[in-house]
């Protein structure tokens, strides 16, 4: 499944055979729309009464698709506690230029989006920046967890490892008015199926401050479509 437009699964691969609700993925406390209709098919789409695949986009939840535990994962260590140029200190798309998540833009590029598709090695530039410190960034599947294990004799490692991994959440901003609860905060789907909810600012990916620079402004580094 390749990474949808800006930040959210793709909606053809996944409506109706996996997902025959969009209201699934509507937060009821979100403002700025009333309603799923009102968001993805008057606000985003053709404005044709109906939510069709093509037109699931970002908010009121953020989904990447990629295993990301720190921001790390997506800045690189250089720019970690820094800010972007655009509105309230977050990061515009040029600015992803020499990170990670740069890197694999860059390459969606060169693939015409064929990357998503598959793990992905960063340069040796960011060495050590991915989850349990390696250089792949890997793509959300069915037993992935398996590869953050680092004791193999601990039974219960793989539940732990799979109860650690963000898969989405509710959109974070530097902004107050940008989230779905004021004053601020996100619930938080992991891969083991539970819900946390992280108060802004949290100590950790994806409620902390670096968080909310990068997901507040939804760079096209985030998607296949460039």
């Amino acid at each position: 499944m390749q990474l949808g437009q800006a930040m959210i699964f793709d909606g053809p691969a996944v409506i109706p055979e996996y997902l025959s609700d969009v209201n699934v993925v509507w937060c009821p406390s979100w403002t700025v729309e009333r309603n799923a209709l009102e968001r993805y098919d008057t606000a985003k789409g053709n404005n044709n009464g109906i939510v069709e695949p093509c037109e699931l986009t970002k908010e009121p939840y953020n989904y990447t698709g990629w295993v990301v535990l720190d921001d790390h994962n997506i800045l690189g260590f250089a720019r970690i506690g820094l800010t972007g140029s655009g509105p309230g200190g977050r990061w515009e798309t040029e600015e992803y230029q020499g990170t990670p998540w740069g890197e694999l833009a860059q390459a969606n590029v060169d693939t015409f989006g064929a990357q998503s598709d598959a793990d992905f090695r960063v340069s040796a530039a960011h060495s050590g920046t991915q989850a349990g410190g390696g250089d792949t960034l890997y793509r959300l599947r069915h037993g992935i967890e398996r590869f953050l294990i680092t004791d193999i004799n601990n039974p219960a490692a793989s539940a732990r490892a799979e109860s650690l991994i963000p898969v989405m959440w509710d959109h974070i901003s530097t902004f107050a008015k940008d989230f779905s609860h004021v004053p601020g905060g996100a619930n938080v789907l992991y891969l083991d199926g539970h819900v946390a909810f992280l108060r802004y600012p949290a100590e950790r990916f994806p409620g902390a401050p670096d968080s909310a620079r990068i997901f507040g402004r939804y760079n096209r580094p985030f998607s296949t479509g460039f």
